[in-house]
Protein backbone atom coordinates (compact mmCIF):
# COMPACT_ATOMS: atom_id res chain seq x y z
CA UNK A 1 0.00 0.00 0.00
CA UNK A 2 1.29 3.44 -1.23
CA UNK A 3 2.40 5.41 1.99
CA UNK A 4 -0.06 8.33 1.18
CA UNK A 5 -2.88 5.48 1.76
CA UNK A 6 -1.09 4.45 4.98
CA UNK A 7 -1.53 8.16 6.29
CA UNK A 8 -5.12 9.14 4.70
CA UNK A 9 -8.11 8.79 6.50
CA UNK A 10 -11.39 9.52 4.69
CA UNK A 11 -13.39 8.45 7.38
CA UNK A 12 -13.59 9.16 10.90
CA UNK A 13 -14.69 6.04 11.79
CA UNK A 14 -11.41 4.34 10.24
CA UNK A 15 -10.75 5.50 14.48
CA UNK A 16 -13.40 3.32 15.47
CA UNK A 17 -13.27 -0.12 14.10
CA UNK A 18 -9.25 -0.05 14.74
CA UNK A 19 -8.06 -0.63 11.15
CA UNK A 20 -5.34 1.87 11.86
CA UNK A 21 -1.95 2.37 13.49
CA UNK A 22 -2.93 3.80 16.77
CA UNK A 23 -2.27 1.22 18.66
CA UNK A 24 1.07 0.19 17.48
CA UNK A 25 1.58 4.24 17.66
CA UNK A 26 0.64 3.15 21.48
CA UNK A 27 3.19 1.05 21.56
CA UNK A 28 6.07 3.15 19.92
CA UNK A 29 5.09 5.88 22.68
CA UNK A 30 5.23 3.36 25.70
CA UNK A 31 8.27 1.83 24.18
CA UNK A 32 9.86 5.64 24.16
CA UNK A 33 9.01 6.04 28.15
CA UNK A 34 11.17 2.78 28.68
CA UNK A 35 14.04 3.79 26.86
CA UNK A 36 14.43 7.44 27.89
CA UNK A 37 14.11 5.93 31.77
CA UNK A 38 16.55 3.08 31.13
CA UNK A 39 19.19 6.58 30.84
CA UNK A 40 17.93 7.66 34.14
CA UNK A 41 17.98 4.38 36.30
CA UNK A 42 21.38 3.68 35.05
CA UNK A 43 23.06 7.11 36.00
CA UNK A 44 23.22 8.27 32.79
CA UNK A 45 21.83 11.43 31.04
CA UNK A 46 18.76 10.91 29.16
CA UNK A 47 19.03 11.68 25.21
CA UNK A 48 16.92 14.51 23.98
CA UNK A 49 14.70 14.18 20.87
CA UNK A 50 16.09 16.75 18.27
CA UNK A 51 17.66 18.63 21.28
CA UNK A 52 14.02 19.54 22.28
CA UNK A 53 12.61 17.07 25.19
CA UNK A 54 13.62 13.57 26.40
CA UNK A 55 12.23 10.51 24.99
CA UNK A 56 10.56 9.88 27.96
CA UNK A 57 8.57 13.13 27.89
CA UNK A 58 7.90 12.72 23.78
CA UNK A 59 5.90 9.49 24.66
CA UNK A 60 3.76 11.20 26.88
CA UNK A 61 3.10 13.59 24.74
CA UNK A 62 2.27 11.63 22.40
CA UNK A 63 -0.47 9.21 24.23
CA UNK A 64 -1.69 12.30 25.00
CA UNK A 65 -2.26 14.25 21.47
CA UNK A 66 -3.81 10.43 20.40
CA UNK A 67 -6.16 10.38 23.52
CA UNK A 68 -7.41 13.68 22.92
CA UNK A 69 -8.62 12.29 19.52
CA UNK A 70 -9.78 9.44 20.40
CA UNK A 71 -11.74 10.82 23.58
CA UNK A 72 -13.48 13.59 21.99
CA UNK A 73 -15.01 11.44 19.48
CA UNK A 74 -16.00 9.17 22.19
CA UNK A 75 -17.93 11.98 23.56
CA UNK A 76 -19.40 13.17 20.88
CA UNK A 77 -20.74 9.57 19.83
CA UNK A 78 -22.08 9.05 23.24
CA UNK A 79 -22.58 12.60 25.54
CA UNK A 80 -23.25 11.27 28.49
CA UNK A 81 -21.28 11.96 31.78
CA UNK A 82 -21.62 8.78 33.65
CA UNK A 83 -21.09 6.30 30.57
CA UNK A 84 -18.03 9.05 29.36
CA UNK A 85 -16.62 8.42 32.87
CA UNK A 86 -17.33 5.16 33.43
CA UNK A 87 -15.64 3.99 29.92
CA UNK A 88 -12.44 6.37 30.68
CA UNK A 89 -12.68 4.39 34.61
CA UNK A 90 -12.69 0.65 32.84
CA UNK A 91 -9.30 1.84 30.78
CA UNK A 92 -7.46 3.10 33.50
CA UNK A 93 -8.64 1.39 36.90
CA UNK A 94 -8.23 -2.00 36.46
CA UNK A 95 -4.92 -2.54 35.05
CA UNK A 96 -3.70 0.17 37.85
CA UNK A 97 -5.42 -1.91 40.74
CA UNK A 98 -3.72 -5.01 39.65
CA UNK A 99 -0.24 -3.09 39.69
CA UNK A 100 -0.86 -1.36 42.66
CA UNK A 101 -1.83 -4.70 44.48
CA UNK A 102 1.52 -6.65 42.90
CA UNK A 103 3.81 -4.00 44.06
CA UNK A 104 2.75 -4.07 47.87
CA UNK A 105 1.72 -7.14 47.86
CA UNK A 106 4.54 -8.66 45.88
CA UNK A 107 7.67 -6.24 44.82
CA UNK A 108 7.50 -4.79 48.46
CA UNK A 109 7.86 -7.58 51.02
CA UNK A 110 10.58 -9.31 48.30
CA UNK A 111 12.97 -6.07 47.80
CA UNK A 112 12.18 -3.76 51.42
CA UNK A 113 15.37 -3.57 53.24
CA UNK A 114 13.08 -3.83 56.43
CA UNK A 115 11.57 -6.68 58.25
CA UNK A 116 8.21 -8.02 57.18
CA UNK A 117 6.88 -6.60 60.73
CA UNK A 118 7.91 -3.40 60.32
CA UNK A 119 6.92 -2.96 56.41
CA UNK A 120 3.29 -3.86 56.77
CA UNK A 121 3.20 -1.40 60.45
CA UNK A 122 4.59 1.25 57.83
CA UNK A 123 1.97 3.47 57.54
CA UNK A 124 3.32 4.05 53.85
CA UNK A 125 2.62 0.41 52.86
CA UNK A 126 -0.87 1.29 53.22
CA UNK A 127 -0.89 4.54 51.91
CA UNK A 128 0.49 3.55 48.14
CA UNK A 129 -3.15 2.14 47.53
CA UNK A 130 -4.22 6.56 47.40
CA UNK A 131 -3.25 5.72 43.78
CA UNK A 132 -6.47 4.23 42.92
CA UNK A 133 -7.75 7.92 43.71
CA UNK A 134 -4.84 9.44 41.55
CA UNK A 135 -3.66 10.70 44.73
CA UNK A 136 0.07 9.72 43.70
CA UNK A 137 2.48 8.09 46.14
CA UNK A 138 5.75 6.96 44.60
CA UNK A 139 7.84 4.60 47.33
CA UNK A 140 7.18 2.02 49.41
CA UNK A 141 9.08 1.33 52.46
CA UNK A 142 12.69 0.41 52.24
CA UNK A 143 12.07 -0.27 48.87
CA UNK A 144 14.53 0.42 46.45
CA UNK A 145 16.46 2.59 49.14
CA UNK A 146 19.91 1.67 47.45
CA UNK A 147 18.90 2.48 43.52
CA UNK A 148 20.18 5.84 41.65
CA UNK A 149 16.58 7.03 41.35
CA UNK A 150 15.94 5.81 45.18
CA UNK A 151 12.41 4.85 46.26
CA UNK A 152 10.55 5.84 43.73
CA UNK A 153 8.49 2.27 42.37
CA UNK A 154 6.57 3.54 40.25
CA UNK A 155 7.31 6.93 38.74
CA UNK A 156 5.39 6.78 35.60
CA UNK A 157 1.62 7.21 37.33
CA UNK A 158 2.38 11.09 37.66
CA UNK A 159 0.72 11.27 34.54
CA UNK A 160 -2.91 9.40 34.93
CA UNK A 161 -4.67 12.36 36.95
CA UNK A 162 -3.18 14.69 34.68
CA UNK A 163 -4.94 12.63 32.00
CA UNK A 164 -7.60 11.99 34.04
CA UNK A 165 -8.51 15.88 34.42
CA UNK A 166 -8.10 16.23 30.82
CA UNK A 167 -11.51 13.29 30.75
CA UNK A 168 -13.37 15.94 32.89
CA UNK A 169 -12.43 19.15 31.18
CA UNK A 170 -13.51 17.83 27.93
CA UNK A 171 -16.88 16.47 29.86
CA UNK A 172 -17.60 19.90 30.90
CA UNK A 173 -16.77 21.82 27.52
CA UNK A 174 -19.04 19.07 25.90
CA UNK A 175 -21.74 19.87 28.74
CA UNK A 176 -21.64 23.58 28.35
CA UNK A 177 -21.72 23.06 24.51
CA UNK A 178 -24.69 20.97 25.19
CA UNK A 179 -26.15 23.60 27.30
CA UNK A 180 -25.57 26.60 24.91
CA UNK A 181 -27.23 24.66 22.01
CA UNK A 182 -30.58 23.91 23.83
CA UNK A 183 -30.96 27.24 25.34
CA UNK A 184 -30.27 28.70 21.71
CA UNK A 185 -31.94 25.92 19.66
CA UNK A 186 -34.54 29.02 18.03
CA UNK A 187 -31.32 31.33 17.36
CA UNK A 188 -31.41 31.75 13.67
CA UNK A 189 -27.42 32.85 14.39
CA UNK A 190 -26.55 29.06 14.97
CA UNK A 191 -25.91 27.33 11.71
CA UNK A 192 -24.52 24.48 12.69
CA UNK A 193 -25.01 22.50 16.25
CA UNK A 194 -21.20 21.76 16.33
CA UNK A 195 -20.13 25.23 16.14
CA UNK A 196 -20.13 26.48 19.71
CA UNK A 197 -18.60 23.08 20.50
CA UNK A 198 -15.59 23.46 18.30
CA UNK A 199 -15.58 27.53 19.79
CA UNK A 200 -15.02 26.16 23.48
CA UNK A 201 -12.67 23.37 22.55
CA UNK A 202 -10.31 26.20 20.47
CA UNK A 203 -10.64 28.91 23.79
CA UNK A 204 -9.77 25.82 25.94
CA UNK A 205 -6.67 25.34 23.27
CA UNK A 206 -5.51 28.63 23.16
CA UNK A 207 -5.61 28.99 26.84
CA UNK A 208 -3.97 25.59 27.21
CA UNK A 209 -1.09 27.32 25.60
CA UNK A 210 -1.11 30.49 26.88
CA UNK A 211 -0.47 28.87 30.66
CA UNK A 212 2.14 26.30 29.71
CA UNK A 213 4.47 30.02 27.52
CA UNK A 214 3.68 32.24 30.36
CA UNK A 215 3.80 30.23 33.78
CA UNK A 216 4.30 26.64 33.10
CA UNK A 217 7.52 27.01 31.19
CA UNK A 218 8.85 30.20 33.35
CA UNK A 219 8.12 28.69 36.60
CA UNK A 220 10.93 26.74 38.04
CA UNK A 221 8.98 25.50 41.58
CA UNK A 222 6.09 22.39 41.53
CA UNK A 223 3.02 23.85 41.93
CA UNK A 224 1.29 20.81 43.71
CA UNK A 225 -2.33 19.95 44.51
CA UNK A 226 -3.79 16.37 45.18
CA UNK A 227 0.24 15.43 44.75
CA UNK A 228 -0.17 16.31 40.94
CA UNK A 229 2.15 19.08 39.91
CA UNK A 230 -0.38 21.56 38.37
CA UNK A 231 2.20 22.57 35.50
CA UNK A 232 1.73 19.48 33.62
CA UNK A 233 -1.66 20.14 32.96
CA UNK A 234 -0.97 22.70 30.43
CA UNK A 235 2.37 20.84 29.02
CA UNK A 236 0.96 17.84 28.61
CA UNK A 237 -2.83 18.94 28.21
CA UNK A 238 -1.38 20.74 25.16
CA UNK A 239 -0.96 18.03 23.15
CA UNK A 240 -4.22 16.36 24.46
CA UNK A 241 -6.79 19.57 23.27
CA UNK A 242 -4.57 20.03 19.67
CA UNK A 243 -5.77 16.02 19.12
CA UNK A 244 -9.51 16.86 20.58
CA UNK A 245 -9.39 20.19 17.97
CA UNK A 246 -8.59 18.10 15.07
CA UNK A 247 -11.19 15.80 15.48
CA UNK A 248 -13.61 18.42 16.24
CA UNK A 249 -12.91 20.60 13.11
CA UNK A 250 -12.47 17.39 11.05
CA UNK A 251 -8.93 18.07 10.05
CA UNK A 252 -8.44 14.62 8.82
CA UNK A 253 -9.31 15.49 5.52
CA UNK A 254 -5.80 16.97 5.96
CA UNK A 255 -4.11 13.89 6.97
CA UNK A 256 -1.56 13.60 3.83
CA UNK A 257 1.72 12.60 3.37
CA UNK A 258 2.69 15.79 1.74
CA UNK A 259 1.41 17.50 4.46
CA UNK A 260 3.13 15.83 6.95
CA UNK A 261 6.44 16.11 5.01
CA UNK A 262 5.71 19.87 5.12
CA UNK A 263 4.48 20.13 8.61
CA UNK A 264 8.05 18.39 9.76
CA UNK A 265 10.21 20.86 7.25
CA UNK A 266 8.86 24.00 8.72
CA UNK A 267 8.88 22.75 12.13
CA UNK A 268 12.67 22.00 11.85
CA UNK A 269 13.19 25.28 10.27
CA UNK A 270 12.31 26.48 13.54
CA UNK A 271 15.40 24.48 15.43
CA UNK A 272 17.05 27.36 15.91
CA UNK A 273 14.51 28.94 18.39
CA UNK A 274 14.13 26.89 20.69
CA UNK A 275 10.99 28.43 22.37
CA UNK A 276 9.11 28.47 18.71
CA UNK A 277 10.07 25.59 18.17
CA UNK A 278 8.94 23.80 20.99
CA UNK A 279 5.55 26.22 20.75
CA UNK A 280 5.11 24.81 17.00
CA UNK A 281 5.15 21.12 18.69
CA UNK A 282 2.41 21.52 20.14
CA UNK A 283 0.59 21.27 16.68
CA UNK A 284 3.25 20.15 14.61
CA UNK A 285 3.46 16.14 16.99
CA UNK A 286 -0.62 15.75 17.15
CA UNK A 287 -1.05 16.66 13.51
CA UNK A 288 2.17 13.75 12.27
CA UNK A 289 1.20 11.28 15.67
CA UNK A 290 -2.43 11.54 14.20
CA UNK A 291 -1.88 11.69 10.21
CA UNK A 292 0.34 8.06 10.58
CA UNK A 293 -1.56 6.93 12.87
CA UNK A 294 -5.39 7.00 11.78
CA UNK A 295 -3.86 5.42 8.43
CA UNK A 296 -3.84 2.26 7.60
CA UNK A 297 -1.15 -0.19 7.50
CA UNK A 298 -1.26 -4.10 6.51
CA UNK A 299 1.12 -5.37 9.43
CA UNK A 300 0.78 -2.21 11.93
CA UNK A 301 -3.10 -2.64 12.21
CA UNK A 302 -3.14 -5.92 13.35
CA UNK A 303 -2.14 -4.96 16.81
CA UNK A 304 -5.02 -3.48 17.72
CA UNK A 305 -5.62 -6.90 19.23
CA UNK A 306 -2.62 -6.82 21.48
CA UNK A 307 -2.73 -3.06 23.01
CA UNK A 308 -0.48 -3.39 25.66
CA UNK A 309 0.76 -0.11 25.27
CA UNK A 310 -0.74 1.11 28.85
CA UNK A 311 0.52 -2.07 30.76
CA UNK A 312 4.15 -1.21 29.51
CA UNK A 313 3.50 2.19 30.47
CA UNK A 314 2.58 1.18 34.05
CA UNK A 315 4.98 -1.63 34.49
CA UNK A 316 8.13 -0.52 33.13
CA UNK A 317 8.94 1.81 35.63
CA UNK A 318 9.42 -0.74 38.99
CA UNK A 319 10.31 -3.51 36.22
CA UNK A 320 13.26 -1.26 35.66
CA UNK A 321 13.78 -0.42 39.19
CA UNK A 322 13.52 -4.16 40.21
CA UNK A 323 16.84 -5.33 37.26
CA UNK A 324 18.58 -1.86 38.20
CA UNK A 325 18.68 -3.08 42.04
CA UNK A 326 20.07 -6.10 40.97
CA UNK A 327 22.21 -5.72 38.50
CA UNK A 328 23.21 -1.52 38.79
CA UNK A 329 26.31 -1.68 36.61
CA UNK A 330 24.39 -3.64 33.65
CA UNK A 331 25.25 -2.87 30.06
CA UNK A 332 22.38 -0.56 28.47
CA UNK A 333 21.88 -2.76 25.53
CA UNK A 334 21.51 -5.68 28.35
CA UNK A 335 19.68 -3.73 30.78
CA UNK A 336 17.36 -2.04 27.57
CA UNK A 337 16.26 -6.09 26.45
CA UNK A 338 15.73 -7.57 29.80
CA UNK A 339 13.26 -5.09 30.94
CA UNK A 340 11.61 -4.52 27.57
CA UNK A 341 10.85 -8.41 27.90
CA UNK A 342 10.02 -8.37 31.05
CA UNK A 343 7.69 -5.78 30.69
CA UNK A 344 5.98 -6.81 27.72
CA UNK A 345 5.03 -10.08 29.31
CA UNK A 346 3.60 -8.65 32.14
CA UNK A 347 2.32 -6.26 30.24
CA UNK A 348 0.58 -9.07 27.77
CA UNK A 349 -0.90 -10.57 31.03
CA UNK A 350 -2.65 -7.38 32.18
CA UNK A 351 -4.56 -6.97 28.65
CA UNK A 352 -5.18 -10.27 28.32
CA UNK A 353 -6.54 -11.00 31.66
CA UNK A 354 -7.38 -7.77 33.21
CA UNK A 355 -7.54 -4.83 31.02
CA UNK A 356 -9.87 -5.86 28.18
CA UNK A 357 -11.79 -8.29 30.37
CA UNK A 358 -12.90 -5.04 32.18
CA UNK A 359 -13.51 -3.54 28.95
CA UNK A 360 -16.30 -5.39 28.08
CA UNK A 361 -18.06 -4.04 30.79
CA UNK A 362 -18.22 -0.64 29.08
CA UNK A 363 -21.53 1.02 29.35
CA UNK A 364 -23.16 1.59 25.48
CA UNK A 365 -26.49 3.79 25.11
Amino acid sequence: MALTNQLAMNEVTNAADHRNNLTALRWFAACLVLYGHAFVFLGLPEPLFLQWVPMGQLGVYIFFAISGYLVAQSWQRDPSVPRFLAKRALRIFPGLLVCTLLSVLVLGPLLTTLDMATYWRNEHTLGYFTNLALYITYHLPGVFAQNKLPHAVNGSLWSLPVEFFMYLLLALLGLCAAWFQKTNSDDQTIQEPSKFSQGLTAMATVCLMGLTALWAWPSTDAWVFYRTDLRQIPLCGVYFMVGASLFQFKLNKYFSLSNVVLAVVLWLCLSREPQVFAMASWVVLPFVVLAFGLGCHTWLSRWHARDYSYGIYIYAFPVQQTWVSFWPQMPLWAYLLCTFVTTVALAALSWHFVERPSLKFKPFR
